[in-house]
């Protein structure tokens, strides 16, 4: 154990109801011999027992303590040392004004905070000083990889492109449609109905219908209800002649519609829907079966199997390919997955994004195998430009160690 003074990185942050003080780093510190002063509005707090991973009395890296914290009252924090009689940590913090202090917290963690097989993971946002985010890009990885084929939040003001945040070159020439700052997240693209659209190069993961994989985005359309005996296509993912999805509008209803090896499949479609509405649409693909989802809740309803095609390879967001049957409306957050997410990631999907947020991004235990590396890159954005990525730690699963 060091004497004089500890080589050490607290970080004391808010996260959800409660306030962290973390060891982030460095020395091993002996817990009893730790004097931590914290004062939440006008009451001193009690210190708190040690979340320990090692049960040795040491306050060693990623163990914590924390305090129910759900206002927002001043919170002082001081953290002492006093084998040395060193201050460790510092300083003032307030909901909503300063969420932390000391080092930088850690971005991604798990639900126990235990890292094992059966715990969700959650990555959260971290303000820039000198840059004002509106909306926060999450670009999820597992072991290195990016889990999307296409990450297209439409958070940049464009009238050309639309960017690909997945690192894969998918970005989207626009043709048209008009950029708005009120998406369900940040910005989002309106289609005019006539000749509006976006078109992103194929994926090479579409060019075999054998591959799983997911999609899903953010609809609101101006006429679902209203104009309910037309059909307009929203998404048409075009491969070939013989193979193809198509998601669109018809009978007050989102349908899907696919061709596999020449074999035209009637559509499924969802429950009746409303104009002006936003609704929160996926897609799953797995091995070769598709599942439409609504609001995170599977539609299982049989559609029409006479629906138009388009001609030209690509992802067409507005339009058939073809440039024929015209959306109208506005479409935000396009995702494309390469694998099939699992029923509950898709509702947990639907609960991140419907209210607007993005501070913060979670991935169900579902998605997670044992031994898997997973980490974030998070884009802070402003709806003009890109702020510096923020690069998460990573987390790996671990086979859950028991006890309390």
């Amino acid at each position: 154990m060091p004497r004089f003074p500890p080589n050490v990185k607290l970080s004391a942050y808010v996260r959800g109801d409660y306030l962290f003080i973390e060891h982030m780093g460095g020395d091993s510190l002996e817990y009893e011999k730790v004097r931590v002063m914290v004062r939440i509005g006008d009451e001193e707090k009690d210190k708190p027992p040690l979340i320990e991973r090692n049960d040795n009395g040491l306050w060693e890296c990623g163990e914590y303590i924390r305090y129910f914290y759900n206002t927002t009252e001043l919170v002082s924090v001081l953290v002492i040392d006093e084998k040395s009689n060193t201050i460790l940590l510092e300083g003032n913090l307030r909901r909503g004004e300063v969420t932390w202090i000391g080092a930088i917290p850690p971005l991604l963690v798990s639900s126990l905070r235990t890292n094992s097989a059966d715990e969700d993971l959650t990555c959260y946002a971290l303000p820039q000083k000198g840059f004002d985010a509106k909306t926060y890009i999450y670009n999820w990885k597992k072991n290195g990889v990016s889990i999307f084929e296409v990450l297209m939040p439409f958070d940049i003001r464009s009238v050309n492109r639309a960017k690909d945040y997945s690192g894969n070159g998918h970005d989207g020439i626009i043709r048209g449609a008009i950029w708005t700052d009120q998406g369900k997240v940040g910005g989002a693209y309106r289609f005019d109905g006539s000749d509006d659209r976006i078109e992103i190069p194929l994926p090479d993961i579409f060019k075999d219908l054998n591959n799983n994989f997911t999609l899903s985005l953010w609809i609101r359309s101006d006429d679902i209800s209203s104009n309910s005996t037309e059909i307009k296509t929203i998404v048409e993912i075009y491969i070939d002649g013989n193979n193809s999805l198509q998601i669109f509008q018809y009978n007050s209803s989102i349908q899907l519609g696919f061709k596999v090896d020449g074999d035209k499949k009637q559509a499924l479609r969802s429950m009746e829907l409303l104009d002006n509405q936003w609704y929160f649409v996926t897609i799953i693909w797995r091995s070769g079966n598709p599942y439409l989802y609504l609001n995170g809740s599977l539609q299982a309803f049989s559609g029409i199997r006479d629906y138009p095609e388009g001609n030209k390879s690509g992802i067409f967001i507005g339009q058939l390919s073809n440039g024929s049957h015209s959306f109208k409306g506005c479409v935000d957050e396009f995702y494309v997955y390469n694998y099939a997410r699992s029923p509950q990631q898709v509702y947990q999907d639907y609960l991140d994004t419907r209210d607007g947020s993005s501070d913060h991004r979670t991935l169900k235990s579902s998605e997670a195998r044992l031994g898997d590396a997973w980490s974030c890159t998070i884009i802070p954005n402003d709806s003009l430009e890109d702020g510096k990525p923020i690069e998460s730690n990573v987390l790996i699963i671990e086979a859950y160690g028991g006890g309390s």
